[in-house]
């Protein structure tokens, strides 16, 4: 029943993507909701995925999206939007499983899909003028996925969160028969929830802002940013900055909403957190690497570390190190910088000794385990730099940069089945599951290879194992 499933959902994603990729101004013509076909036997007759089957679908399509569309893998920008996202999703209601990745897109907006993935454009965070702004677009998508909206609007026969899930399903499916007719129904599919994302109804938006401004509320942050931030976007439609229509349309406004949250706000406690620096180098990092505009921050404290670190980075991207030998690292992102720059330069052990106060960030943050191990490696501590890439707790949305810098560094330290596990692991989380079984089965065969390792490898075989199963299951 599958394969027919599929084959009419190529049909039906491939007749609507020239819809799909319309002129927003034509979207509010769309029709999305879901045709009359029959469903695979996982949804049937309960009407919707329960919580463990949506989970599985996100997972399905967080690799899907990550091979697809292009997010942004710095590890630490990935590192940093994640850890970001937990704090807030530590104090949601339903301790749902959360990914957070950043797609290098310069419109305004941010979304949630099913099983629990939060996208947030480029655009958006590059728009908000502190963390609480951006914090509260995150704990209001966080709510999203605590309410379950998504999979209550299907059940209401709405427009289908499962969509994307689904053709990405679909092109899995006939990808065997036909690999052109395959990246059609990906490429589609994406589409439609990338670029026409799930509008959500005016009930719904108003339950996220509750629910978000006691995320955001419990977490520390700045309440009055978030009817700041719908202010903001209610008197412009589109700035230097990006197109703000893309938010309002996934996002629906309205002057009862926006009075409702500023209401709701003089009923929380007041906070005026400064804002982290973490945030600020962030934001500077990914407006030069997207070379897109971003707006003035409100801090001021901060500006004159972030214009540094700015001209710093822009340097080593150049080619050219030496700035950032001489920066004041007095923070683990700024130490990163400089060791980074001094391994550029060949001066290992300086590196090693800088990152030397921050080691409670080894297994925390991708960008100072490379470094850190790169810069041991470089002093022909082949068994320490190993040591310290098997130290970072790899998670599902560990960046794919870091699973490539892993490799190199292993190949040069003449480990291959190190190196193997970590090309493995990179693509067990782009769903490229043959690549992963065969590359982990060829290192299980290789000798002399640690205990450590071979049990990472034989987790990795039986997961990508699992994952082919499930694909192949009528």
């Amino acid at each position: 029943m599958l394969n027919q499933f599929a084959l009419f959902l190529a049909l039906f994603l491939m007749t609507s993507l020239t819809t799909l990729t319309a002129p927003l101004s034509y979207a509010t013509d769309l029709n999305l909701n879901l045709p009359d076909i029959e469903l695979p036997e996982v949804m049937a007759n309960s009407g919707s995925l329960g919580t463990a089957q949506e989970q599985q679908a996100g997972l399905a399509l967080l690799r899907e999206l990550r091979r697809r569309r292009p997010m942004i893998e710095d590890p630490e920008l990935v590192d940093w939007i994640n850890q970001l996202g937990q704090r807030l999703g530590s104090r949601s209601p339903n301790r749902n499983p959360l990914y957070f990745m950043i797609e290098k897109n310069h419109l305004v907006n941010a979304y949630t899909l099913t099983g629990g993935v939060i996208v947030i454009n480029s655009g958006l965070i590059l728009n908000t003028q502190s963390e609480s702004e951006l914090a509260a677009v995150i704990a209001h998508e966080i709510a999203h996925v605590s309410q379950r909206h998504l999979a209550r609007m299907q059940e209401a026969g709405k427009n289908s969160p499962l969509m994307t899930g689904l053709g990405v399903l679909a092109g899995a499916a006939v990808a065997s028969q036909s690999p052109d007719a395959a990246q059609a129904i990906v490429t589609s599919t994406l589409a439609m929830q990338a670029h026409q994302q799930i509008v959500f109804t005016q009930r719904a938006e108003a339950e996220a802002d509750r629910v978000g401004l006691r995320i955001l509320a419990n977490a520390g942050f700045n309440t009055e940013a978030m009817p700041y931030f719908l202010e903001k976007l209610e008197r412009s439609e589109t700035n230097a900055y990006g197109d703000l229509t893309k938010y309002l349309y996934t996002h629906p406004m309205s002057i009862d909403r926006l009075s409702d949250t500023r209401s709701l706000v003089t009923q929380l406690p007041k906070r005026k957190p400064q804002d982290d620096l973490a945030y600020v180098v962030a934001r500077e990092k990914l407006r030069l690497m997207t070379g897109q505009n971003a707006t003035t921050l409100m801090t001021t404290q901060l500006k004159p570390t972030a214009q540094q670190y700015a001209q710093a980075y822009q340097a080593l991207r150049s080619g050219n190190p030496t700035p950032a030998t001489h920066l004041n690292a007095n923070t683990p992102t700024l130490a990163i910088l400089q060791a980074q720059a001094l391994n550029e330069l060949k001066r290992y052990a300086e590196a090693e000794q800088r990152l030397h106060g921050f080691a409670q960030q080894i297994s925390t943050q991708a960008a100072f385990n490379l470094a850190l191990a790169t810069s041991q490696l470089g002093q022909n501590k082949t068994t320490l730099g190993l040591q310290t890439l098997a130290k970072l707790r790899l998670t599902e949305t560990t960046s794919l940069e870091f699973f490539e810098a892993a490799q190199q560094l292993a190949q040069q330290a003449k480990q291959a089945a190190e190196a193997s596990f970590y090309n493995a692991s990179r693509s067990l989380r782009l769903g490229e599951y043959k690549h992963a079984l065969a590359t982990a089965e060829q290192a299980l065969a290789l000798p002399n290879t640690s205990p450590v390792t071979l049990a990472h490898l034989r987790q990795l075989q039986t997961e990508a194992e699992r994952q082919l199963l499930n694909a192949a299951r009528p």
